[in-house]
């Protein structure tokens, strides 16, 4: 399996950007990113995700294929926390809860190629 990506970005937030990756290998997908590659961790080959974070307007998420809807949901909500630290939005009530739903979907359909 070839890895695959997508991005989705946040007009509202400057345009911040959440890239979304699909690949065999985490810890190969990382180190295609000089400007993330040193900020992960060790990766585990049995760990279905991970979510790096530079402190800019980018925040990387990695995903295998057979990932679960929970586990988009979990690397989402630490993505849509990065975003919400950044521009120094409280992470309750319907801003950050939105920004939430809707990540989730479009990582959802773009998992599924829907």
């Amino acid at each position: 399996m070839k890895a695959r990506f997508t991005t989705v970005e946040f007009p509202v937030f400057s345009d911040f950007i959440v890239h979304v990756e699909i690949a065999r290998n985490l810890e190969k997908a990382i180190k295609k990113y000089p400007s993330i590659a040193d900020l992960s961790q060790k990766e585990d080959d049995e760990a279905d995700a991970l979510t790096v974070y530079d402190g800019g307007q980018i925040c990387f998420i990695f995903l295998k294929s057979n990932v679960s809807v929970g586990t988009i949901a979990h690397e989402a909500f630490h993505a849509t926390e990065h975003m919400m630290k950044r521009f120094d939005v409280k992470l309750k009530g319907e801003t950050p809860a939105y920004h939430l739903g809707y990540l989730v979907n479009q990582i959802f359909r773009f998992v599924r190629n829907k």
